[in-house]
């Protein structure tokens, strides 16, 4: 057979034999068959495949592809900004009235890894020696900051720093206590005595040139009755020095409080055994009262005194004048009367009226 031939018997082996069709010749043609429906189960097979097929081979480049991004960025150089502390160490004999710089802004460059670990606090602080620098302006330079290696310093803000120089000086100034409060109802604080009551301080001679005393911290008297003792110390204005312990022990001596309160016009009293009041008329009827002593004590005798005249039966029934007692007076008050003396007489009697 020859090589057609087998050609032609293959070709005609692979193909199915033909339809005959059932419709008669000339006649309507069926309607076409509608396409089969796509197979959504072959497209939720490739999604998973694509997505979980060889997932540890997947993950692995992933990690891989992370890896290489954060080496190649991270090896850049970035800047940040940071803040750097300013010491100062100052002359004996001098005292800087100038404002103080405590800080300094300066600008750092470096690989981002470097800078991520940097922590200005552990930078040491910008030292301005100044024992034998001039009145003026000084500069700060990047020699003055040390950072850890492998960063840079780009920029210093500010670069100056305004320096001036008054003389220092000693001066003996008095000890001053600040007190609040009030003690109670009754006493009264009648010494604070600070001890030192004079201490020595150093600073810029133009201030101290005005100041004549410190003060301590405040000391409260709320609520006593008692003397007592408190401990303080003393609170410097900005730019002086105390020499020495700044501590203070203040002494506080608390009395009852003494006052003077006059009583106007209390009416006069006649007492006595047997003696009627009805009977007796006393002038001036009214006298003025004045009580010295404690406050407390005084509060308390107002509504207990009363001034009277004490008399004694049989007497001659003439007027006459009589010295004034207060009843109902607690030891240790000072009274004083005003008059001390009263006139008494007997009342006379009506004259009887007339018989109709």
């Amino acid at each position: 057979m020859s090589r057609r031939d087998r050609n032609e018997t293959v070709g005609s082996l692979g193909r199915s034999p033909a339809r005959t069709s059932s419709a008669p010749a000339g006649g309507p043609r069926p309607p076409p068959s509608e396409p089969p429906p796509p197979d959504r189960g072959a497209l939720r097979r490739w999604v998973h495949g694509a997505l979980f097929d060889n997932i540890g081979l997947k993950f692995l480049s992933l990690v891989l592809a992370v890896t290489v991004f954060l080496l190649v960025n991270t090896d850049k150089d970035r800047e940040i900004t940071a803040r750097i502390g300013v010491s100062y160490s100052l002359p004996d004999d001098k005292v800087l009235v100038s404002e103080r710089l405590d800080e300094v802004r300066v600008t750092i460059k470096g690989p981002w890894q470097r800078l991520r670990k940097f922590d200005e606090r552990e930078v040491e602080r910008v030292n301005l020696d100044l024992r034998r620098a001039p009145a003026g302006d000084v500069v700060i330079t990047p020699e003055m900051i040390h950072l850890p290696s492998n960063l840079t310093l780009t920029s210093i803000s500010p670069r100056t720093v305004h320096v001036a120089f008054d003389r220092r000086i000693e001066k003996l100034v008095e000890v001053s206590v600040p007190v609040s409060g009030r003690p109670e109802h009754g006493f009264v604080v009648s010494e604070v005595k600070p001890v030192p009551a004079t201490i020595k301080v150093r600073g810029a001679e133009t201030t101290l040139r005005a100041l004549a005393s410190v003060q301590t911290r405040e000391v409260s008297f709320e609520g006593r009755t008692e003397s007592f003792v408190a401990e303080t110390e003393i609170v410097a204005p900005d730019g002086v020095d105390v020499e020495g312990s700044p501590g203070v022990v203040v002494h506080v001596l608390v009395d009852e409080e003494l006052v003077t309160r006059k009583l106007p016009a209390l009416t006069v009293s006649v007492r006595g055994d047997g003696i009627d009041p009805a009977k007796w008329q006393v002038t001036p009827a009214q006298v003025d009262v004045t009580l010295t002593g404690t406050l407390l004590a005084v509060e308390k005798a107002k509504a207990a005194i009363a001034p009277i005249v004490r008399l004694t039966p049989g007497g001659d029934g003439k007027p006459r004048e009589v010295e004034l007692v207060i009843d109902g007076l607690p030891p240790g008050i000072g009274v004083k009367v005003s008059p001390e003396r009263v006139k008494v007489m007997p009342v006379k009697a009506a004259p009887p009226s007339p018989t109709p």
